[in-house]
């Protein structure tokens, strides 16, 4: 009985301690960021959003495979994913970014495909990535002065 109580346990710590798959083809790109003040007000109304591709930032960020999109989710939480279609990458081997609007939703002009961001999923919800693939999503907290996106 000992035996396969330990044989159980351990197997229930080797398998959780395996990496969640992401359910997107987007390859694995170091991320850094931390929003400054003035953006960090902004985004403090839910259903507000920023994007961050090619600028001038600090010498320490990194902001993923196609740019970074940090909006706060219906449920007043802030998220960040990456700006990438998952859909153009996999069929065309392009990095298309893909376009927010006021409904929190993203666009890609290319394939068509919707991603919903509403509650923070980013999933697709018409297009030929639906079913699919969805929006890379990159941890992000809230600090009270600054939102900080890591991975």
């Amino acid at each position: 009985m000992r035996k396969f109580l330990f044989f159980c346990l351990s197997a229930l710590l080797f398998s959780s301690c395996t990496k969640v798959e992401d359910d997107t083809p987007i390859p694995e790109y170091r991320v850094y960021f931390e929003t400054p003040y003035a953006d960090y007000t902004q985004l403090q109304n839910v259903g507000s959003y920023r994007t961050y591709t090619n600028g001038i930032y600090p010498t320490n960020t990194r902001l993923g495979y196609g740019g970074l999109l940090i909006y706060r989710s219906f449920d007043g939480v802030a998220r960040c994913c990456d700006l990438a279609c998952p859909y153009c990458y996999v069929t065309k081997g392009l990095k298309i970014e893909v376009e927010p609007n006021s409904s929190l939703e993203a666009v890609c002009h290319i394939c068509q495909s919707v991603f919903n961001l509403q509650w923070g999923a980013c999933i697709a919800t018409s297009g030929p990535s639906m079913n699919n693939y969805m929006l890379k999503i990159y941890y992000c907290r809230d600090t009270g002065t600054t939102i900080m996106v890591g991975n």
